[in-house]
């Protein structure tokens, strides 16, 4: 053998080797996690999915024997810190826990420099979130059906408050005027945060939002709690109905946290950081902790919440053709 073709030789071995090996900071199983792990929530400090995140984490960095970093990036309902992630190598240390229904809603309603579908990859469900149709005590309504009364009583004339067109609060009012054949006056205003204080000065009557947000202010009898949009009377309010027991359908649109992660994100440490995740759900604290706030904790497999991404894309695409819904 020549000492050209020995060269020759090596070399192409070399890059044979090269060509299957890791990319450098590409994360394996076996290895993974070495180094602390981001979770980005694209809200702001003290919502509902960031105390979910920080109560997750907590468990996982346990689990994993890892650190995990909790970094909130809020605006355009969560499609800033979505972007963030999107555009994050794909190595297995940058993830995403978010309100499941901006995964259907955003690319309906926003121009975005991504797909979430195509550019992020399911990891698992995290907690379901129970929404609560609420009026002020100022209205004459007491349960479901006298609000409906009240509402065709006086159409165009109730206000009711969301954190801005296109939210899931105005989403689901939008549904509720469809299905009871209701007429409301939308107030939007720039986060829901906003919808709460204005409830409370009496320049909204009504709203609907998540358990976290409006569950303190039901039980100190400042506003009154119609329905729950969840498949079956919650722990948190056993005696108030489901949407479709008050109104016999589904007039409130559903939601969970959700985790993600950047397409690419190779397999085993998906699979890896899923098998945490089944853990971390189960753990009676972390099952006591979510109860006590309304929440149902559990995982499910990426198809699984895939599955329910597209029925939610479907459902929330078609109300926003059919009411010509668009962000200003």
């Amino acid at each position: 053998m020549s000492t050209l073709f020995r060269r020759c030789l090596l070399a192409f071995a070399g890059l044979v080797a090269a060509a299957m090996a890791p990319a450098a900071g590409w994360a394996q199983a076996s290895d993974w996690p070495s180094r602390p792990i981001r979770l980005v929530v694209p809200y702001p400090p003290g919502t509902g999915p960031d105390i979910m995140a920080r109560l997750v984490s907590e468990k996982l960095a346990k689990e994993l024997k890892a650190t995990f970093i909790i970094d909130n990036k809020a605006g355009v309902n969560g499609s800033i810190g979505t972007d963030s992630v999107v555009k994050a190598p794909a190595d297995g240390y940058t993830f995403l826990l978010v309100d499941r229904l901006t995964i259907s809603v955003n690319p309906l309603l926003y121009k975005l420099s991504y797909d979430p579908r195509k550019d992020l990859v399911s990891v698992s469900n995290i907690a379901d979130v129970s929404l609560y149709l609420v009026v002020s005590t100022a209205l004459p309504a007491t349960d479901f059906k006298s609000f409906v009364a009240y509402a065709k009583a006086n159409p165009g004339r109730v206000p009711f408050g969301t954190g801005g067109v296109g939210s899931i609060a105005h989403l689901n009012m939008v549904l509720l005027e469809e299905g009871t054949g209701t007429s409301l006056l939308h107030v939007p205003y720039k986060a829901f945060a906003e919808v709460i204080p204005a409830m409370l000065a009496g320049d909204v009557g009504a709203s609907s939002g998540g358990v976290e947000a409006l569950q303190q202010h039901v039980a100190q009898g400042k506003f009154r709690l119609l329905a729950v949009g969840a498949p079956s009377r919650t722990v948190a309010e056993p005696s108030v109905p489901t949407i479709s027991e008050a109104a016999g359908g589904e007039y409130l649109i559903s939601t969970s946290y959700s985790m993600h992660g950047r397409a690419g994100t190779p397999p085993d440490v998906l699979a890896k950081l899923h098998a945490a995740l089944e853990k971390v759900l189960a753990d009676p604290e972390v099952q006591a902790a979510t109860s006590k706030r309304g929440l149902k904790a559990y995982a499910t497999t990426p198809s699984e919440l895939d599955k329910v991404i597209a029925n939610d894309s479907a459902r929330v695409g078609k109300l926003i053709r059919d009411h010509n819904v668009k962000v200003q």
